[in-house]
């Protein structure tokens, strides 16, 4: 569980953790430089927590010290805002051992509102774009059936540990946001597909981080989306899209233009740019394996 700032969506998770039956897990609390003592408050709550303190705020990449320092045979990548189902990792670890290699998420419910759809599995437009299916729907049984996704959605990702030790690390380029897009796209090119389980149940809390920020989380998500098509394309793909994403960039920095965010898609650009010498080393480190 990473942790910036989380105040008691933070407690909330972990005490929803704590009550998994039929499990034996550990707990990792890795905690991005907060400020407002949640982490320290949280491990006096639950001692048994392993916690992890970083001095500042790495992002998504701090998810790989969880990676590095755990004995178990799954892991599972879990958002502070999220809240779980007492068998929600049971159903996690049987579907993965009745269907095999992959990265796995939940049904995500939304916190606020427990009886409406976050995501029943997440899939990636041909642009790039990561989204949820399902997104604002009322739950229905309709939405129970197993099935192959595009990616599983940060918030619940959940494999072996030999799995993600074959995709690699969380990509510190990212920092936030489509983070989860790549990880899943990356996974795929290795013939790691993802699946969504729906008899493993979760709540999220949308977009608590930066959400007082929503233009730096544009900036963010339109950058990383870009370096996902940069790095994850073959360049035969990427220049047979490059027309029909050039007309979509521009109707995107005209839409964002009027809406005020038109400075943060040009910046978006300009780091590109800055980052041009990581994502050639990022293309090419894709391309070996």
């Amino acid at each position: 569980i990473l942790n910036y700032n989380g105040g008691h969506d933070l407690l909330e998770c972990v005490e929803s953790v704590e009550k998994t039956v039929n499990c034996n897990y550990e707990i990792i609390l890795i905690d991005n430089g907060s400020t407002d003592n949640s982490h320290i408050e949280c491990k006096n709550k639950f001692q048994k927590i392993r916690l992890i303190e970083n001095k500042k705020n790495i992002g998504m990449a701090a998810r790989n010290i969880g990676i590095k320092n755990n004995k178990a045979d799954f892991i599972v990548f879990l958002d502070s805002d999220t809240i779980v189902e007492k068998y929600w990792l049971q159903n996690l670890i049987d579907s993965y051992q009745k269907h095999g290699e992959g990265l796995y998420q939940p049904k995500i419910l939304e916190k606020q509102r427990k009886e409406i759809i976050s995501s029943c599995g997440n899939m990636i437009n041909i642009f790039g774009f990561g989204y949820a299916r399902e997104r604002g729907k009322k739950d229905d049984p309709q939405y129970d059936h197993f099935s192959k996704i595009g990616y599983a959605s940060g918030a619940c990702t959940f494999s072996s540990k030999n799995t993600i030790k074959k995709i690699g690390d969380i990509d510190e380029i990212f920092f936030a946001y489509h983070d989860d897009v790549e990880y899943g796209w990356r996974a795929s090119l290795l013939g790691i597909d993802s699946y969504f389980e729906p008899k493993s149940i979760i709540y999220h809390r949308v977009s608590l981080t930066l959400e007082k920020s929503s233009s730096k989380k544009f900036f963010l998500t339109e950058r990383n989306r870009l370096i996902c098509l940069l790095t994850l394309y073959s360049k035969s793909t990427f220049y047979k899209i490059l027309p029909l994403l050039i007309i979509l960039e521009a109707g995107i920095s005209l839409y964002f233009l009027k809406k005020g965010y038109g400075f943060m898609k040009l910046k978006s650009y300009f780091s590109l740019l800055r980052l041009y010498p990581k994502i050639i080393e990022k293309r090419k480190n894709i391309k070996q394996i």
